[in-house]
């Protein structure tokens, strides 16, 4: 049996495409910036923390001051986003079954605080950890590495469970079992080239795995 499950947000546990759509070109038509996407544009920008989502809609590294708007609308945003489906059930059978469950996710880390407590107030975390600027964010491991003495937990009896190619490098880098949710937002395509991934239909079928 395993330990411990270290989990994506975007694409794994909640839906959050359609309000990062509409951050995304509320943003841009407000800085008076002539783009704006659909939500299966924006999905490709999902991934990489949100400097990169932003970078990619705008098509340039934006100022401070543009980046610090949209992190505004950003979080704006955020609330209306729900769990897919079977993630809180399955989520707190894992809790009762006592495995530590952990986030580990490239959304700003104030803002994810934020979400969770909104969106899963019956359900503990063990961690939970955004984008810290302090390090690089996934696949980079090396904060994951550090959460993971903190718990006292051993990299061979747990599970990652994300949607994109970026978790599946991110649980290749971290020596963890990957399980990925077709249902995300990751691009299908890049994910099938790689070797020791499970994907599931379903989030209730993490359960067989434990």
């Amino acid at each position: 049996m395993i330990d411990y499950i270290v989990f994506d947000l975007d694409g794994t546990l909640i839906d959050t495409l359609e309000g990062l759509t509409y951050a995304v070109n509320k943003a841009l038509n407000d800085l008076n910036i002539n783009y704006s996407y659909s939500k299966d544009q924006v999905k490709g920008f999902i991934g990489n923390g949100a400097l990169k989502l932003f970078t990619s809609a705008l098509r340039r590294k934006p100022t401070d001051s543009e980046f610090a708007y949209f992190l505004n609308k950003y979080e704006e945003c955020q609330y209306v986003s729900k769990p897919f489906n079977g993630v809180n059930e399955t989520l707190k059978f894992l809790e009762d079954k006592e495995i530590k469950l952990i986030i580990y996710s490239n959304k700003p880390n104030e803002i994810l605080y934020k979400l969770i407590e909104n969106t899963f107030k019956d359900i503990h975390f063990s961690y939970i950890q955004g984008q810290d600027f302090n390090y690089p964010p996934k696949p980079d491991v090396s904060l994951l590495n550090i959460i993971l003495n903190k718990l006292n937990l051993s990299g061979s009896k747990g599970l990652f469970v994300g949607d994109s190619i970026v978790d599946i490098l991110t649980a290749k880098n971290i020596g963890l079992e990957c399980l990925i949710m077709n249902y995300g937002y990751g691009d299908k395509q890049k994910m099938l080239t790689q070797t020791n991934v499970t994907f599931l239909n379903k989030f209730e079928e993490v359960k067989k795995f434990i």
